[in-house]
């Protein structure tokens, strides 16, 4: 299950439970390369891993903080499942830039049919012009925001927010203003409700802990990552659930492989490398 496959390279399967007006749309086994920090201390029996200890939640009473990264061509992670007053950072994670990317929501100030709640702000991020660029956004309002990368949206680029409950424009079927590329590949709703979101949601906690290494700060990456390690049993219950034994030992592993390298890793691009393969593997299984 260590198998590694190029960005952009993507593998469809067809859902057997489809969302209202979803019926047939094909459900991305996202085989993109995504980043997963290392974690583990999966106890009660699950998994558990060498020298875990109980540390601090890293939440603040205001609310999480999750990171996507901007790729070549697609979001990572694709989705995310928030409560109010959580807040995504979108990074532009690409060593070079040549095709600027925007995280965009559907709203008609920006020229598209609404997917998120009324109300809500209509969020644009600009263009990501340079290596490490951030656009901050909090999320206030429950429902669902679907949102695009305006150059990209015929390429698949578009992502989705669930916060709290599957509701407003957002629930109407992805053929109302999503382009079929687009349709293709944005996540159900289901899917972010269960094991597919919740490895999503970890996925954004782990490039929040990537963070602060990219801006070189592996201090605090590292704190993070601490921070994270004693969480994980509990951001993935439905993911653990549906594992085999053989499965929860090789994620153990992993984790195991990946936890040594990012504390003997004083580089920063090695650690992305196999923070990446974590990922992917993760995503693979909650697929399966």
């Amino acid at each position: 299950m260590n198998t590694r496959q190029n960005d952009g390279f993507w593998k469809m399967k067809t859902l057997s439970h489809s969302q209202p007006g979803e019926a047939g749309s094909p459900l991305p086994l996202l085989s993109r390369r995504r980043l997963l920090w290392g974690i583990g201390c999966l106890s009660a029996g699950v998994l558990l891993l060498p020298g875990c200890k109980q540390i601090s939640s890293l939440a603040q009473a205001e609310g999480q903080t999750y990171v996507v990264e901007l790729k070549d061509f697609f979001f990572d992670p694709i989705g995310l499942t928030l409560k109010r007053a959580d807040t995504v950072i979108w990074i532009e994670a690409r060593e070079q830039v040549k095709t600027p990317h925007t995280a965009t929501a559907y709203h008609p100030n920006l020229d598209k049919v609404l997917r998120i709640p009324e109300g809500a702000p209509a969020w644009d991020s600009g263009f990501f012009e340079e290596p490490d660029q951030t656009f901050t956004h909090t999320f206030q309002t429950r429902g669902i925001h679907d949102y695009f990368c305006i150059p990209h949206e015929d390429s698949g680029m578009v992502g989705r927010i669930l916060v709290e409950t599957p509701t407003g424009p957002g629930a109407q079927p992805l053929s109302v203003g999503i382009s079929a590329a687009g349709q293709s590949v944005m996540p159900f709703v289901d899917e972010l409700q269960g094991a597919p979101g919740e490895v999503f949601n970890v996925q954004g906690r782990l490039n929040a802990v990537m963070l602060p290494w990219r801006l070189q700060d592996r201090t605090e990456a590292l704190a993070r990552w601490k921070t994270l390690l004693a969480e994980i049993e509990t951001l993935l219950p439905q993911f653990l659930t549906q594992l085999s034994q053989a499965d929860r030992q090789a994620v153990a592993a992993n984790i195991t492989t990946l936890n040594d390298t990012l504390n003997a890793e004083t580089s920063l691009f090695p650690a992305l490398a196999a923070v990446d393969d974590l990922k992917l593997f993760l995503e693979q299984l909650a697929y399966a």
